[in-house]
């Protein structure tokens, strides 16, 4: 296809989509409370979470019983309080924290054990003033050498990227903007080929982009979602299938709130996605893949409900059927 990126995985998908089927929701018996921003460890076992009520980040064992426990301790008053998280290889905790208008980027070992002390990170790389609407996300790289952070309010860049080598983070370069002033990152994850997917809402429209960036920035692809309201976006682990969770739209067709899978399609002769809603839930509000064939979600009003969400091999269709029906369209 010669767009690289995004377009690999259009590919990809279109061999191995996953039918609309039922799937099966499974909450976790732990107490939610305000847990928000989910990141998954890098062999899938531990999915981590803000916990915004106690300013704190929490592992959640979404395989053996949902247990949970802090990995970073509750932020005294006065701390910085964390906002986003990913998880990087070496059992390392990225996490971007505010303190009033000041934005800074800690991070911290994970252990079985004790907690890490929040004043106590391994490293605090400062970000920055900014004041205003924040989306604040995180993705790291397959290949381990870097992640990204996007959303965070002017004047920050939209997007940020930062370089890793075990504990060690240092800031890349700006990169450069395609989409304009009029849209901003409101998700992102980062896709089989190692490029850099966002979620870009339009200021004054209905539905938002996705976004492909390659390792240098270029936007590679820009689709049309069909979607509004997008709060979190990822990959399943072998990059096979691409998921969304949004919020309810009203409108001539209403949205329902749920998890949507974006799947590969051909309009017009070109490069289309198409959403389904697989799963109705009330309001999602973080979404992590920890197999090629379960998600977890956090949904539903507080106290939040943390589910794991399994797409059955009963659920696989034709894929080319689904293509041939949308160019006869």
């Amino acid at each position: 296809m010669g767009r690289g990126g995004l377009a690999v995985w259009l590919v990809a998908a279109a061999c191995s989509t996953v039918g609309a089927g039922p799937v099966i929701v499974t909450p976790l018996e732990i107490e939610a409370g305000g847990i928000s921003g989910l990141a998954t460890s890098p062999n899938g076992q531990t999915v981590f979470g803000i916990d915004e009520s106690r300013r704190s980040v929490v592992a959640i064992e979404p395989f053996v019983g949902g247990r949970r426990r802090d990995v970073v301790a509750p932020a005294a008053e006065g701390r910085p309080q964390p906002v986003s998280l990913t998880a990087l290889p070496g059992d390392i905790i990225a996490v971007v924290c505010r303190s009033g208008d000041d934005w800074s980027l800690q991070t911290y070992r994970a252990r079985p054990g004790e907690p890490a002390d929040p004043a106590q990170p391994l490293q605090e790389v400062p970000l920055g003033r900014g004041d205003g609407p924040e989306t604040v996300a995180m993705a790291a790289s397959r290949i381990r050498s870097w992640f990204a952070v996007t959303g965070l309010p002017p004047p920050h860049p939209p997007v940020m990227r930062m370089a890793f080598a075990g504990p060690g983070v240092r800031r890349r370069p700006d990169e450069p903007r395609a989409g304009g002033a009029a849209s901003r990152p409101v998700a992102v994850a980062v896709g089989p080929a190692d490029e850099l997917v966002t979620i870009e809402a339009v200021v004054h429209e209905g539905t938002a982009s996705l976004v492909s960036a390659g390792h240098g920035g270029r936007e590679l692809l820009r689709l049309d979602t069909g979607l509004a309201d997008v709060r979190g976006v990822a990959f399943a682990r072998d990059g096979s299938s691409l998921w969304v969770i949004t919020g309810a739209v009203a409108g001539p067709v209403p949205q329902p709130a749920g998890l949507w899978r974006l799947d590969a399609v051909f309009r017009d002769d070109r490069q289309a996605v198409r959403p389904t809603c697989v799963a109705p839930l009330d309001d999602p509000q973080a979404l992590a893949a920890v197999s090629d064939r379960s998600l977890v979600v956090v949904h539903g009003p507080p106290p939040r409900t943390i589910s794991r969400i399994e797409v059955t091999a009963d659920n696989a269709v034709d894929p080319q059927k689904d293509l041939r029906e949308e160019g006869e369209q």
